[in-house]
């Protein structure tokens, strides 16, 4: 596993707190040397970076699980991309990648205890071709507890990558990280 970051020193970093062989790496190399490519980048560099990585990207399956969220004294809100959604955007602008949606509503605290050994929450994943989606499915499978579900196509993400502002006023409130589970499936 490779974590990217504009600057490699960051990506070495953080990849050595983490430990378990994971590598780090500039966005560009992380790109070139992977198959299937985790954007998680704040949504105001989402366009720019993937622009940027364009061609590292082509021929790659790239899972966007960037929400566009706007903050004020409020709370947080959804925005809405020009294209409709973060993923659109990220097909938009990667046409040559296959582009999924998934693991918009994870906990990084929760991801990064390791006291935690097992995390009770379902990915929902969107994507156009049925293989991509499976594989993106399988990924969350291959965290204990969590079930990657079928959430619809790419045209639907806008509400997936929505729901993170209704789930942050839910963990401010209640001191939580909350995330979702799909029932009777």
């Amino acid at each position: 596993m490779i974590i990217g970051s504009r600057a490699a020193e960051r990506a070495q970093s953080a990849a050595e707190e983490l430990g378990h062989g994971v590598e780090g790496a500039d966005n560009a190399e992380t790109a070139r040397r992977s198959d299937i490519v985790i954007v998680a980048v704040p949504w105001d560099g989402h366009g720019k970076t993937l622009e940027s990585l364009r061609e590292e990207l082509a021929g790659k399956l790239v899972v966007d699980c960037v929400n566009p969220l706007g903050f004020d004294k409020k709370g947080a809100y959804a925005l809405k991309p020009e294209e409709g959604s973060a993923a659109e955007q990220a097909a938009a602008l990667l046409p040559d990648s296959r582009v999924t949606a998934a693991f918009h509503h994870l906990s990084a605290v929760l991801l990064q205890d390791p006291e935690i050994e097992e995390i009770d929450t379902d990915v929902m994943v969107l994507g156009e071709v049925r293989a991509d989606v499976e594989i993106v499915q399988a990924l969350a499978g291959r965290i204990p507890g969590m079930r990657g579900i079928f959430a619809g196509r790419l045209r639907n993400a806008h509400q997936v990558e929505s729901l993170v502002a209704n789930l942050i006023s839910v963990n401010r409130r209640y001191k939580a990280h909350a995330g979702l589970r799909v029932t009777d499936v």
